[in-house]
């Protein structure tokens, strides 16, 4: 890099280009506390970025992460090559543009060099940047790969910069097609049209800038070197933080090369103070105490100059990177720490305290075993012979935060899911469009492109009238901007699959007149193409398909179409128009057995949810209830249109479209019908769906009945429930609330990183729940009918499951300093721990909330504050938890990193600069090393936590029904309760709930720990 700028031609260039380099170092900007100098040094980010790569430029998966273990080639099967999750790595894609693959995999020896960067973009090139007020201005754009940042010059003569390690996507062609379109840019220029989406500090929003290339090998070079730095970047940061030798012998070669600014010298000339030390911890986000840091170096300083060379150098690394949290394991591990643990003894450690399988592929993990012990010999004569083969401590601690180590259950690469699509719980996004706010916000492309690689399996579209006869899609009259609906289109289909094979559903909410209903219909049946549902797999079938049976394909949600224009009064509805369907009733017969008073051991499949007559796939039976009428619009600001609104909220709405028979049919197995009871018509179609807003699914969900009614409903069939309209601020409810309910979509607004957010990436982790598709509790799937011979105790009880588990927290490692703290700010992390499950009520919503269980243990609980450390901060303190619950598959745990206030106290409401939450039945046990995420959701690239987990198997219990505690009354929601009873009518409920919070903290009133059934 330096011997291009030295060998450059254009010496006015040269010259402005200084100038401007000089004027841009005096100028100030925000710095982090943890380095207060500036960003110039950084030598990489602290971010793993999750990007889409519509440049298909995208490293292999495993050169994302990696340790001093990872340089070697595995040869385990690719399922191991991921580290924490998929979605945690930079992934190939397989739909992506035809861009050719310019990055290629990294590795440590070639880290440190980086990419070649195109003299003309050093020298600088001008490009044309797009405003929002659709001007193009032509700017110089000069790219300063050394100190990673794109500067160019305002108008003022002032310089603005974007740091490369705040690039989260360079998007180029149809990805950014309505950015074009909206920005008034020719057709002609796409080719040379591309978009910089980068993340501001303290912020939880992306910014973008738009530029055009006045050529093509100017875009090619941008496009290209943008993309390839900000990787390699991620990729040596990656390295050093593992104190990868080859990376710190780069490192250490660049820091010389600075120092002597080029000029010829000696080795033994090349030496570091320990003012150079702390810059370099510095740049690579180390934040330890300044006396253990002055420990460190006079350790390593065995010359006692003050300055450490080359060998000392590496021997203070060897020192940072020495973690005495695995020193006590390693000593507990190997009968002869001298000689370091045997391939027995780490045989016998995965078995017994990893519950690892080892049986089923002992050559798998022996292979890992020498692979780790050759990486840390002394002595390259292991390498010959594999009988005397050890690991010592440092071979352990690679393997303890290896990939090899994941926290996480790992499904074959060729799983099945083939129960019916009803039996599932799907991972689903609500106003996928929106990237923030509900109101008088951006609605962007981008939308589509986070959830679906991500994973999300249901993404929403608001379709309404365009003013040139082409749909499009916007929030109603929330004062948002409009994009095209054929690009949205051709962008779900672009990253349909890129996550998951499994099926995706696209859901409709349908605004627009029938002649542009019409265009919606051959749009889509045009760009899906043989991925769309149109005819159903088997016509006479009464139930759905299953996932597996319709891998790669794209199914519809969206209302039937309709006959009959005005709704009919049926038998339920009085002469003042209330209808009997608004209140879910229950179908069932009173003498109806309930779950909760019957203790199963036997299945049945019950012929209550059995429809009474077959009903068909599509068209109108010749005596059925009426439903909706299709294509209403909110008056008021619309959240989603709801199948099933109250009477009340119907008043506010007006009629302006039907669905048409060529759009209607495309909802082959999703089918959206009006609410009318449960033993209407279209409740007992297969393939219907019923939608509800949260707030009426919560205010008609009260009693007992309507419970059971919603829960036998959703054995069988589809319902969707989503966001209040009133979360403006576009936050989360808690989708545990629903799930219990067997509801298959709780539609999130993935925008927001907030509990709600945080326990459906949980969800939808792991194992085979990464398909986007999560297997419902067997109570949830099947009837279980009252068995004969029933234990004494049991006897007018409700059957629950005790859970027991213990977590240890062991340490953290590496955590960033967030750039708001101020200076005169210690780093005093502690970690707070709070677990989640279906019986958990503590939201406020719930007025049915139960009675506490003695035995239960509190749900929330904290580590002491370890003072003025965020490198190595070591907790060692052990947490028991005990829950009863009905569904120990539905039970989650959320890790939070945490900064005291004052230094001591680890209560009140502490920032949280960390998080990781995660099911517990997909959590390996032992010794693991959580990946921690940021408030956006992003991975953190080093920052991780170091637990111990134990889960006990989980005993049956029987539990008293609330109605039998204090003397016939429930003990909490009583007077709820009195009121429903005695006036037949629910309380009101605020629409806010103080279990959600929109920040990443999510903390929430709470007035009890103890959990209730």
């Amino acid at each position: 890099m330096a011997e291009a700028m030295s060998t450059s031609s254009g010496k006015g260039l040269i010259r402005r280009l200084s100038n401007r380099a000089s004027k841009f170092a005096s100028r100030t900007r925000r710095q982090s506390a943890a380095t207060p100098m500036s960003r110039e040094g950084s030598v990489g980010p602290g971010i793993l970025r999750r990007r889409s790569d519509s440049t298909n430029t995208a490293p292999a998966a495993d050169t994302a992460l990696l340790t001093d273990s990872d340089d070697e080639l595995h040869e385990e099967p690719s399922e191991f090559n991921s580290m924490f999750s998929a979605e945690s790595m930079v992934r190939d894609f397989s739909s992506g543009s035809a861009a050719p693959s310019v990055a290629g995999s990294a590795s440590f020896v070639d880290a440190p060099t980086g990419p070649v960067v195109p003299m003309a973009l050093i020298k600088g090139t001008y490009l044309h940047k797009i405003s929002k007020k659709k001007r193009s201005k032509r700017v110089l754009f000069i790219l300063e790969a050394d100190a990673g940042k794109i500067v160019w010059e305002k108008k003022s003569r002032s310089t603005k910069c974007i740091y490369i390690d705040d690039i989260k996507e360079v998007r180029i062609g149809s990805d950014i097609r309505q950015y074009r379109i909206d920005y008034g840019v020719p057709e002609s220029e796409e080719g040379r049209f591309f978009t910089i989406f980068y993340a501001v500090p303290d912020k939880s929003r992306s910014k973008t800038m738009h530029l055009i290339a006045e050529d093509e090998e100017t875009f090619a070079h941008w496009v290209n070197a943008l993309d390839t730095i900000s990787k390699h970047r991620e990729v040596h940061m990656a390295s050093l933080m593992a104190f990868n030798d080859a990376a710190i012998r780069g490192y250490w070669s660049g820091e010389m090369t600075k120092q002597f600014e080029n000029r010829q010298h000696s080795p033994d000339e090349e030496e570091m103070d320990f003012p150079g030390v702390e810059r370099v911890c510095r740049n690579l986000h180390i934040h330890m105490p300044h006396r253990e840091l002055q420990i460190k170096f006079a350790i390593a300083n065995t010359s006692r100059t003050g300055r450490l060379n080359f060998s000392e150098f590496q021997t203070f690394v060897r020192e940072m990177k020495r973690r005495e949290d695995v020193r006590q394991l390693y000593y507990k591990l190997a009968s002869d720490p001298d000689n370091g643990i045997t391939l027995q003894e780490f045989m016998q450690f995965l078995r017994t305290e990893q519950g690892e399988d080892v049986e089923s592929n002992a050559g798998l993990w022996e292979s890992r075993f020498y692979r780790y012990a050759h990486r840390g010999a002394k002595a390259s004569l292991q390498r010959l012979y594999k009988d005397s083969a050890t690991m010592n401590e440092q071979a352990l601690t690679a393997y303890i935060a290896s990939k090899d180590n994941s926290p996480l259950l790992r499904a074959s690469p060729d799983y099945p899911l083939d129960r019916p699509f009803n039996e599932y719980f799907i991972s689903s996004s609500h106003n996928t469009y929106l990237v923030g706010r509900q109101i008088a916000d951006i609605a962007s492309i981008e939308g589509y492109i986070s959830t679906l690689v991500r994973g999300c399996r249901s993404v929403e579209i608001d379709c309404w009238d365009g003013s040139d006869g082409q749909p499009i899609v916007k929030h109603g009259y929330a004062m948002t901007n409009a994009i095209s609906f054929r690009e949205v289109i051709n962008t779900v289909n672009k990253y349909a699959f890129v996550a998951s094979r499994f099926p995706l559903w696209v859901s409709l909410e349908v605004h627009c007149n029938a002649p542009q209903q019409e265009v919606m219909a051959e749009t889509m049946k045009e760009i899906f193409a043989a991925r769309l549902v149109t005819e159903p797999l088997d016509p006479s079938s009464t139930k759905l398909p299953s996932p597996s049976d319709l891998r790669d394909r794209i199914l519809i949600k969206v209302k039937g179409t309709h006959q009959n224009p005005e709704p009919q009064r049926t038998s339920g509805e009085s002469a003042t128009g209330r209808r009997r369907g608004n209140s879910l009733t229950s179908p069932f017969s009173k003498a109806s057995p309930s779950d909760n008073t019957s203790i199963p051991t036997q299945k049945l499949s019950s012929p209550l949810l059995i429809p009474t007559t077959p009903g068909p796939w599509r068209g109108v039976p010749s005596k059925r209830v009426e439903t909706i009428t299709e294509g209403e619009v909110h008056d008021t600001v619309s959240s989603s249109t709801s199948e099933c609104d109250s009477g009340e909220e119907e008043k506010r709405k007006r009629k302006t479209s039907k669905i048409v028979k060529n759009l209607g049919e495309l909802g082959v197995y999703c089918s959206g019908v009006k609410f009318h009871g449960f033993e209407s018509a279209e409740c007992r179609k297969s393939n219907h769906i019923l939608s509800f807003m949260e707030g009426t699914f919560r205010k008609h969900s009260k009693a007992s009945d309507s419970k059971l009614a919603l829960s036998r409903h959703n054995m069988r069939y589809m319902m969707r429930v989503y966001p209040q309209y009133s979360r403006l601020s576009s936050d989360n409810f808690n989708p545990l609330m629903y799930w219990r309910r067997g509801v298959q979509m709780a539609a999130l607004n993935w925008q927001t990183f907030d509990l709600g957010m945080q326990l459906n990436q949980a969800m939808f982790d792991g194992s085979t729940d990464q398909s986007g598709y999560v297997l419902k509790p067997e109570s949830m799937r099947e009837i279980r009918i009252l068995p004969d011979g029933l234990p004494r105790e049991a006897i007018g009880k409700l059957e629950r499951q005790e859970m027991s588990f213990d977590i240890k927290i062991i340490s953290a490692q590496q955590l960033i300093r967030p750039s708001n703290l101020p200076s005169s700010r210690t780093f005093d992390p502690y970690v707070e721990i709070e677990v989640f499950h279906t019986n958990d009520k503590r939201d406020k919503h719930d007025s049915m909330a139960g009675i506490p269980i003695p035995k239960d243990t509190r749900l929330k609980d904290f580590t002491h504050v370890v003072k003025d450390n965020g490198f190595n901060p070591v907790f060692n303190e052990s947490f028991h938890f005990n829950v009863t619950t009905k569904h120990p598959e539905m039970v989650f745990v959320r890790f939070s990193v945490k900064l005291s206030a004052d230094g001591e106290n680890n209560t009140g409401r502490n920032s949280t600069i960390a998080t990781y939450t995660a099911k517990l039945g997909n959590l390996k046990q032992g010794y693991r090393t959580l990946p921690l995420l940021d408030s956006n959701g992003d991975q953190y690239l080093f920052s991780t936590l170091f637990c111990h987990l134990k889960v006990d198997p989980t005993a049956r219990v029987y539990v008293p029904k609330a109605h039998e505690v204090n003397g016939g009354e429930a003990t909490v929601g009583k007077l709820k309760n009195i009121s429903r009873n005695v006036f037949n009518r629910s309380t009101a409920n605020s629409t806010k709930s103080s279990f959600d919070k929109s920040s990443v903290e999510g903390n929430y009133s709470d007035s009890s720990q103890y959990p209730v059934i």
